[in-house]
């Protein structure tokens, strides 16, 4: 059976072709990369750690050299080098660790380039809008985030509560009966019939200081008060209403079961005060599990699940974290650039992060064992994760397993704006004074006309 030309390979068409036109002129094949592929990362990807080692098993099948450029600590420090090495045209950058929020400002800065190509459908649904931008795919999924609710197990079945809250309502509810009768039995055994501040337990904490976990606060507590996430104004329709309730609620939680101190933690502090027994409700990241585990049993004393319900609808919402890969525009290697980032964000490389700690991209890696694709990497007894503290469940899935899927699948993205971080400081700087502020004074309708102004870039 004889093929059509359509079907013959371009270089057998050119010699037939030669004598007829003089030559192809399809243009010379790219000569080899040369040089290392270059990653710039935070800190967390450039030391030890399961990440690292995936970048080491690449180098090892294709023979391909890694190097890692360590960013700044802060994000702000990390997203201002990336920019500004970017848009200088001087960046050696192949392959940039980026935060979920940033992809709207990085794709309309110009430093980086699309991903040209559909993502794959194991990719969870949830997490693909984080590269999803202006109708392009902008980069790959690595590692996600979903805010869950962290409570002290033993504590509440002490006081006749045997389930999470269903809602914001009942946690409420919870916090101002079994935190104060906890503080009364404590008092009741002290001899001088105080409790000591440092053993006082408060009814929650969260992280409100003002900087990037108060924004995730705020619009969880906005979207639970009846907000759309997909919405792309505060002051239009019921948006504005929810952004005023959510507000209020956040500093009604501050003013009734939160230590004020509350105003000044961040993730490291609030997970301190609940691991320490100061606590009964914490919201927080996964990441932030093992590092409770080493001083509270799981399962046993505390335990986690999704974040309480919206009371209208039941329906349960986190903010999204986590980091997306994504080629450089500069990138003067390219291919190896996308060889690696396919290689890192693979069903198995996938199944590896969720195993040492990282909430996994993709569907496949959640299936029950057996299904689930295998991690190639070894087990490591000395892993210490992204904490630096030994996971608890070495060699295979978190206990969390389950609640991570359903929080990730349920979970939305911040607001894709080129212009994200001006609407965040925005978001800080006007709720931490509310929260802050002794008075009643309402917040909801500067703070949104401020919002809308700094995500369509007016501020």
């Amino acid at each position: 059976m004889r093929r059509s030309r359509a079907g013959w390979p371009a270089a057998l068409l050119c010699l037939l072709l030669t004598a007829a036109v003089g030559g192809c002129t399809a243009g010379p094949e790219p000569g080899p990369e040369l040089g290392p592929i270059v990653v710039a990362t935070g800190s967390d990807l450039s030391s030890t750690g399961v990440r690292q080692e995936l970048i080491r098993a690449f180098e090892k099948r294709t023979g391909r050299t890694v190097r890692i450029v360590k960013l700044p600590d802060t994000a702000d420090g990390q997203r201002s080098q990336l920019l500004a090495a970017g848009q200088s045209g001087n960046s050696d950058y192949d392959v940039l660790n980026l935060d979920v929020a940033w992809t709207a400002e990085f794709a309309e800065a110009g430093v980086i380039r699309p991903w040209d190509a559909p993502l794959d459908d194991d990719f969870l649904t949830s997490v693909v809008k984080t590269v999803d931008y202006d109708g392009k795919i902008w980069g790959v999924p690595f590692n996600s985030d979903a805010g869950l609710l962290y409570y002290r197990k033993d504590i509440l079945a002490r006081y006749g509560e045997y389930a999470p809250p269903a809602n914001w309502g009942q946690l409420k509810d919870m916090a101002l009966k079994v935190a104060p009768a906890y503080n009364r039995d404590l008092a009741a055994r002290a001899k001088d019939g105080k409790v000591p501040e440092d053993r006082r337990m408060y009814g929650m904490v969260a992280q409100l200081r003002p900087y990037e976990g108060l924004t995730v606060n705020t619009l969880e507590s906005a979207w639970a008060s009846g907000g759309d996430p997909d919405a792309t104004s505060f002051t239009k329709g019921e948006q504005v209403g929810a952004l005023q309730l959510g507000v209020a609620d956040v500093k009604d939680r501050l003013d009734r079961i939160m230590p004020h101190e509350a105003t000044a933690m961040d993730e490291t502090e609030s997970r301190r005060w609940f691991a320490d027994g100061r606590a009964l409700f914490m919201r927080n990241w996964p990441v932030e599990y093992a590092s409770v585990a080493e001083k509270l049993t799981p399962g046993t004393q505390f335990d986690v699940a999704e974040l309480p319900a919206r009371a209208a609808d039941g329906k349960r919402m986190s903010v999204l974290g986590g980091q997306n890969l994504a080629i450089s525009a500069g990138s003067k290697r390219p291919a190896g650039a996308r060889a690696l980032i396919e290689a890192l964000t693979s069903p198995s490389s996938e199944r590896c992060l969720l195993e040492r700690g990282f909430a996994a991209t993709r569907d496949s890696a959640y299936r029950q064992a057996g299904k689930a694709p295998s991690c190639p990497l070894p087990p490591d007894p000395a892993e210490h994760g992204t904490t630096g503290q030994r996971a608890p469940w070495p060699g295979r899935e978190p206990p969390y397993t389950r609640t991570l899927y359903a929080a990730l699948r349920a979970a939305e993205p911040r607001p894709r704006s080129a212009h994200y971080q001006t609407f965040s400081k925005v978001v800080q700087i006007r709720v931490s004074e509310y929260l802050n502020s002794r008075g009643g004074t309402a917040i909801a309708d500067e703070l949104a006309r401020e919002a809308d102004e700094a995500l369509g870039g007016r501020e």
